[in-house]
């Protein structure tokens, strides 16, 4: 028959049997007693809480905001890259852009401009770019950020037509237009481009534009030139399917007498296969 040693009610809470028995034997009561106990675990657990509040007080508060902000670096150089202008320099400090570096003429400085302030994230953008025989520029209008496409026409403010001529740049580098391959049929990717092209031209109603087709280097020369004006062609036709007047539309093929980047690589004839927009003064 199996014996079981019963728990004395009195035996100090924490100590093991073999203590306890021989207090019993030397009769002398325990030396830490349940009450000492009790108040040392409540202190200690006072002490935890004031070190978990402290902590918690005392954090920085710049590592407590979200770390999961947009980067607009990552956001604007694949854009400005897509748009023909990947040299660009980009920095930003918040929700401000700076873009530095030079570009090949004044169109194409306004035209980086209006892409980085066609990105919704942007607020301000500074623009330290440059060109060759910039000291006679005209300065850059200040559109602020948002969607490249008029709201309204821009007719009588000053230096309308550079206003203009960066609104249509910035639509067109945004999302460039493209072809399928080999073809003068759009991609489906242009669509938004065409329309946004489109309304700034239906809210400026004198305005006039060039539609410039450009073509890499490979194949003959006069067969690039062909084309090159068939796709010209192609963007006025979608152009007055928006509801743009026909006359005020002039398609201009250039093959590939006007390369922007060096043809020798698959990047460079890419952006050489382009479509611009001039306008007309």
């Amino acid at each position: 028959m199996a014996l079981t040693t019963p728990m004395s009610s009195r035996q100090p809470l924490g100590l093991s049997p073999s203590l306890g028995s021989s207090s019993r034997k030397s009769g002398r009561r325990p030396d830490l007693p349940t009450g000492q106990l009790i108040v040392g675990g409540i202190v200690l657990g006072i002490l935890v809480l004031l070190f978990v509040i402290g902590s918690i007080g005392g954090s920085d508060p710049v590592d407590a905001e979200p770390q999961d902000r947009t980067d607009l670096v990552a956001v604007v150089q694949p854009a400005l890259t897509r748009a023909g202008y990947g040299d660009v320099i980009v920095e930003s400090d918040g929700r401000t852009v700076t873009i530095s570096g030079e570009l090949p003429t004044r169109t194409d400085v306004v035209a980086a401009d209006a892409v980085v302030k066609s990105i919704a994230e942007v607020a301000f953008v500074v623009n330290n770019l440059s060109h060759p025989g910039d000291d006679a520029d005209i300065p850059l209008a200040d559109e602020g950020p948002g969607v490249v496409s008029s709201g309204a026409a821009i007719t009588g403010v000053s230096n309308a037509s550079l206003q203009l001529q960066s609104r249509i740049a910035g639509a067109a580098a945004l999302d460039p237009i493209s072809f399928q391959t080999g073809s003068v049929e759009l991609t489906p990717e242009s669509t938004t481009t065409i329309a946004n092209i489109a309304q700034i031209l239906l809210d400026n109603p004198t305005a006039r534009i060039e539609v410039g087709g450009h073509t890499d280097s490979d194949g003959l020369p006069e067969e690039n030139e062909l084309l090159s004006q068939s796709r010209a062609e192609a963007v006025v036709t979608a152009l007055v399917a928006q509801g743009v007047e026909s006359e005020r539309l002039d398609a201009v093929g250039f093959g590939d007498t006007q390369p922007i980047a060096s043809n020798e690589t698959g990047e460079g004839k890419a952006r050489n296969r382009r479509i611009e927009f001039l306008l007309l003064l």
